[in-house]
């Protein structure tokens, strides 16, 4: 009984989960790689990571939130089931696009991966704050541009205290890391707390129980 009740959750929360928007930011960022394949650089893979982090902001779009607000399942449940279908995916993606496009070596290869759990750690954190703040529980579209504005906020410091990092900075491949995982970390904060429960949730008593 418990394994048919995972499959019913999975089955319905993948349901729910606005696909274009992450299969359409896969389509392009294979493209990307496949334009310039062989051609070598950073660039390629930069994009990719963003537009893949940008896709997944779309899998907390909730139209249904207010719906759901007081439910036996907590919003941040919900969230995470959500994430847990559209994330495991998209790293699978991004890892066949590294080997795919190749780096210089394993440190070059190391920064991409803190870069892109980064830029997924931030969108996570960019569209729960939205979802929770729009009023149809919409936030996935505000994640490009977020991200866009913090990376090029971000260029605009010198490169010693760039928070995000896109090419090289003074102390070598350590800071980028340091700083990407940061990244990573404060996004999924910025997630945990936006995803505290609107309302109480509902006991088996039939009660309201604050979250």
């Amino acid at each position: 009984m418990p394994a048919v009740i995972r499959n019913d959750v999975v089955r319905y929360s993948a349901r729910v989960i606005p696909w274009l928007p992450p299969l359409a930011a896969a389509v392009v960022a294979t493209v990307v790689i496949a334009v310039r394949h062989g051609q070598g650089g950073a660039f390629p893979l930069q994009i990719a990571a963003l537009l893949l982090a940008s896709g997944i902001g779309y899998a907390l779009d909730d139209p249904a939130f207010e719906v759901l607000a007081a439910s036996p399942t907590s919003y941040r449940r919900r969230r995470l089931q959500r994430l847990s279908i559209v994330l495991p995916p998209t790293v699978v993606l991004y890892a066949a696009l590294l080997v795919w496009q190749g780096t210089a070596g394993p440190e070059e290869t190391l920064a991409f991966v803190a870069m892109a759990t980064g830029l997924m750690g931030m969108a996570v954190g960019i569209a729960g704050v939205a979802s929770r703040r729009s009023p149809r529980g919409l936030g996935g579209i505000a994640v490009a541009p977020a991200l866009f504005a913090a990376l090029i906020l971000s260029t605009m410091l010198p490169p010693r205290w760039r928070p995000l990092p896109i090419g090289d900075i003074p102390g070598g491949w350590l800071p980028i890391y340091l700083r990407w995982s940061a990244a990573a970390l404060v996004g999924v904060l910025v997630l945990a707390v936006s995803s505290r429960d609107r309302a109480g949730r509902i006991g088996p008593d039939g009660t309201s129980r604050s979250q």
